[in-house]
């Protein structure tokens, strides 16, 4: 990853920033920062980090043979030392971010679901009143967060931050790098509740967003008990009236959105999906508490589009491809599910689901009542494509679901026999509707079928 730095520093200030030692008399003004060599140019700062698969450090002299200078553990080959690279980025872009002249709102988000739509819909709604930066696609770790925060530009009012962890104590990490003053945890599910053991531990997780908070504000869905503790709490819902925020459903693409007693706006959106609408509720939430009037709020409403969703449409061949494979969770899945069963149309529908990772023990349990949740009544057939597709057929088939409209492929180095699977059994026209884990690599059953299709919605 390489990010230009919204306001450039030199290598003595980004040594005190960061909690290093200058080893350098070399105080140039550092404009980019790069953990990766493959992209590093002359004069880059290259912060030599440990990952999940490669060791910044064993890159440590192909950098500086491109002339870059160099944030190490290793003293000989350091311009800045540190014992410990990634704390040092993380305290470099907190100190980063203090130092941003009118900064008003660092808004923190996670959740087992939904944070990259609800960061998405926020900076579309706060734009209609403030500057806005925000962290792209998913860089929400301890690598991709703070190198977010350090992009941000000197005029930046409001920042939007995804949080995303696997384990505990990550989320804490960067909420005290962020010290958000308004923190959004959108759910609780059961995403790495493999590593975790329970709902329960997996709340605790997403609350650790509260303790880099000096004051400040949490918002949370009411309908959710495990998240009863959050700090300073605001709660928003589609179903307790006396929630801080409430949302009624007038129509299909209308909401309207009720502060405490009072009604505040109608807004029309255009999304499809329930889990969508909760997304937007969360953002709406966060914008009334960051000031946004009724009228600002409506037309940054109004702005939002299914372009700002992850889901896309693709034809290739003779079939339309609703595609959601960068990730997935069982409530994830669940909420694909139910919007393709109320996606108003002509066309047969169909489902290719693929594995859930990291669920551990609970895999089996939640793949059979993924599998429970298919109606034969909406889907013309399933494809199954992973380890657990066994589960999801036999939950299938319990819930009524024929088997001879069941087509499983375990062998995910196999994508062209799902691939063909869906050529014998799906009609010209027909939406085949996509999900699952990013690790199980769905898009290569996609793949298989492009040729000169384009993208139709």
């Amino acid at each position: 990853m390489r990010i230009k730095l919204g306001v450039p520093m030199s290598l003595f200030d980004i040594a005190m920033a960061s909690g290093g030692q200058i080893l350098t008399e070399d105080n140039t003004l550092i404009s980019y920062i790069s953990t990766d060599t493959r992209e590093i140019c002359k004069g880059d700062l290259f912060i030599a980090i440990r990952g999940e698969s490669f060791d910044g450090e064993s890159f440590v002299e192909d950098a500086k043979t491109k002339g870059a200078f160099i944030i190490s553990k290793n003293r000989n080959s350091a311009d800045i030392y540190t014992p410990d690279t990634r704390n040092a980025l993380l305290l470099l872009a907190e100190n980063y971010v203090k130092n941003l002249p009118i900064i008003l709102y660092r808004i923190g988000i996670t959740g087992s679901v939904g944070k990259t739509t609800t960061k998405e819909f926020l900076k579309i709604i706060l734009e209609e009143r403030y500057k806005c930066h925000a962290s792209t696609g998913n860089f929400n770790n301890e690598i991709g967060m703070p190198m977010s925060m350090l992009s941000a530009p000197p005029d930046t009012e409001a920042l939007i931050m995804e949080m995303g962890m696997n384990h505990p104590g990550e989320i804490r990490k960067l909420s005290k790098a962020l010290r958000p003053n308004i923190a959004i945890i959108t759910n609780v599910g059961t995403a790495h509740i493999g590593n975790l053991g329970s709902r329960k531990n997996i709340a605790n997780a997403k609350l650790e967003i509260c303790e880099g908070m000096d004051d400040g504000i949490t918002i949370v869905p009411s309908d959710e008990p495990l998240l009863a503790s959050a700090k300073n709490k605001k709660t928003y819902s589609f179903i307790n009236r006396n929630s801080d925020y409430f949302f009624t459903s007038d129509s299909t693409e209308t909401l309207s959105v009720f502060w405490g007693e009072n009604h505040y706006c109608k807004a029309t959106f255009a999304p499809e999906g329930e889990h969508n609408k909760i997304c937007l509720a969360a953002a709406i939430s966060a914008a009334i508490e960051s000031g946004l009037s009724a009228d600002e709020l409506a037309r940054g409403v109004r702005l939002i589009s299914n372009d700002n969703t992850r889901q896309s449409v693709l034809f290739y061949e003779k079939y339309h491809f609703y595609n959601d494979f960068y990730n997935a969770s069982f409530e994830s899945v669940i909420a694909l599910i139910r919007l393709a069963e109320s996606h108003e149309t002509n066309q047969k529908k169909s489902l290719l689901l693929g594995d859930i990772l990291e669920l551990g023990a609970m895999s089996g349990e939640i793949h059979f009542n993924i599998g429970k949740s298919i109606s034969p009544l909406h889907f013309h057939n399933v494809f199954l494509y992973g380890n657990e597709s066994q589960r999801i057929r036999l939950g299938a088939i319990e819930n009524g679901f024929p088997n001879e409209r069941i087509y499983i492929n375990p062998n995910t180095s196999d994508p062209e026999l799902t691939a063909t699977q869906i050529r014998g059994g799906c009609d010209e026209g027909e939406i085949i509707f996509m999900k699952a884990s990013r690790g199980t690599r769905l898009e290569r059953v996609l793949n298989c079928f492009m040729t000169k299709g384009e993208s139709d919605g």
